[in-house]
């Protein structure tokens, strides 16, 4: 009887959250018409899906994007972990913990769901070693009270270096009572946040337009 009245106050504790969170989470994508308008100009050039991974219901996003400034310009903004708090949408804190080159262990705090939550975690974030001219970051969650996270830029080299393609994808499991597929859409629009966001600090740290 005690163990019936415990599932029956978790699952009336979940039904709770669930209403109380998706109307947030939903309609805060819902844009209006000026804003539909506006967002559809600042993602003009930018590609982004959903992607399945393996052994969950939840898609990963991914986000395409082409800046006309060479790698060596790009980089450095990608991995400038520290200050992700100025310009990376929804966050709310980036403090690096411990550093060696392009290899740290950063605090993170990210306002979702018109801020009703903030996931935080303790991620590992490093440059991986790669065949080509490409260059990927990748990050790893060590601790936080998300489920699972990892997220990856590949940077490469196109137009004979002029300019540099960004591939950003991004998997989330915040671990709350909704559907998958709200999560699904959230890491596809969270991709393409990034990479828009991105953009903006590249043309904002050299002076002009990319």
């Amino acid at each position: 009887m005690e163990q019936a009245l415990k599932t029956i106050r978790s699952a009336t504790l979940s039904g709770i959250l669930t209403a109380a969170l998706l109307p947030a989470w939903v309609l805060g994508g819902l844009p209006g018409h000026a804003s539909a308008v506006e967002a559809h100009e600042e993602n003009a050039g930018i590609f982004t899906a959903q992607v399945p991974v393996d052994g969950s219901s939840i898609a990963s996003g991914r986000a395409v994007i082409v800046v006309d400034k060479p790698i060596e310009e790009v980089l450095p903004v990608v991995v400038d972990y520290a200050n992700y708090v100025q310009f990376m949408p929804n966050f709310t804190r980036s403090k690096v913990l411990a550093q060696r080159g392009n290899r740290a262990m950063v605090y993170m705090e990210v306002s979702v769901a018109k801020g009703v939550y903030t996931l935080y975690g303790q991620l590992n974030l490093a440059e991986v070693p790669q065949d080509g001219g490409s260059r990927v970051v990748e990050g790893r969650l060590l601790d936080g009270n998300i489920n699972a996270f990892n997220a990856s830029f590949k940077l490469t080299p196109v137009n004979g270096g002029a300019a540099t393609e960004i591939d950003f994808h991004i998997y989330v499991d915040p671990d709350l009572p909704l559907p998958s597929s709200v999560f699904s859409r959230e890491n596809e629009r969270a991709a393409g946040r990034a990479v828009r966001a991105l953009r903006t600090r590249i043309a904002e740290t050299r002076g002009d337009s990319v």
